[in-house]
């Protein structure tokens, strides 16, 4: 296989969003057993594939759409580096593989709720984007329900406070994801067809809703200390600072900034995302 080709089927899955999807369900194996153990290898795999499949099938489904933008008309199936085809194999190996691991080395519950997630993705929330610009609401059970998995992978209780909790945390972290890609990209989509929130709101309420978003997020991830997920206080002080940063980082792009950069507000809040997960994880290790 060819570089590049591989880079095309790196992109195809998304592999950095899928790789983020499965380090949330890792986290939450970690917080329902408390120790690291091989345990976790086989549905972590399952899990991975499974997303990546979800997401180069999504682009399979998109593709006439993502011609029409030149955010997207560069990816692997539009720019015919990787035909339709090709593409809807791939996606269909990801699938099946992550499926049939979840099937034999997890759990019932695990697969089953893997089965929702890609019908909720690739089915209502994929559909949902043609319809309305608040898509991402329900859209965003997608990135909250592998927390589900992977503590259900671990045997844990899916009615226990704290993993209700982080699927909230990951639920509104969301938000200002989706909504500042309508800031930067509103006139694209809507040349797709895409209904985009720029035709409800101004771009300085746009903005208004994005901070909003951030905030909540922000103050979910203190009340991890309050939920007694996180316990020791270098772990809750440093969880505060990245708080504090993120929050002052994104403000100033957004408000103060003679001109939006984007990239640093995305990794910005990425990176709060990934902290807090490594916070939890250690703190977890800590206390276990």
């Amino acid at each position: 296989m060819h570089t590049s080709s591989f880079r095309d089927i790196l992109t195809l899955t998304r592999f950095p969003v899928s790789l983020a999807v499965t380090f949330s369900a890792f986290t939450a194996m970690v917080l329902a057993s408390g120790e690291l153990s091989a345990a976790m290898l086989w549905p972590v795999a399952g899990i991975f594939l499974l997303a990546s499949g979800a997401s180069a099938f999504n682009q399979y489904q998109e593709w006439p759409y993502d011609e029409l933008m030149a955010r997207t008309r560069r990816r692997p199936i539009p720019s015919r580096r990787i035909s339709p085809a090709e593409g809807l194999r791939i996606a269909l190996i990801g699938i099946a593989g992550g499926l049939v691991i979840l099937m034999y080395e997890s759990n019932w519950v695990c697969l089953s709720l893997g089965v929702i997630n890609l019908i909720w993705y690739n089915g209502l929330y994929t559909w949902l984007k043609r319809k309305t610009a608040f898509a991402v609401v329900p859209g965003a059970l997608t990135g909250a329900i592998p927390i589900l998995m992977g503590w259900s992978a671990m045997d844990g209780d899916l009615l226990a406070p704290q993993v209700l909790f982080l699927v909230f945390f990951i639920f509104i972290w969301q938000m200002p994801h989706f909504w500042m890609l309508t800031l930067k990209y509103g006139q694209e989509y809507r040349k797709a067809g895409f209904p985009v929130l720029n035709d409800l709101f101004g771009d300085i309420w746009i903005k208004v809703i994005v901070m909003t978003w951030l905030i909540a997020s922000s103050g979910a991830s203190i009340m991890f200390v309050f939920f007694r997920m996180v316990q020791h206080p270098a772990i809750g002080y440093g969880m505060l600072t990245i708080n504090i940063l993120t929050l002052l980082i994104v403000a100033y792009q957004l408000f103060l900034a003679s001109s939006l950069r984007f990239r640093l507000i995305f990794i910005s809040a990425n990176l709060f995302m990934l902290l807090v997960m490594i916070a939890l994880i250690a703190d977890r290790m800590i206390n276990s």
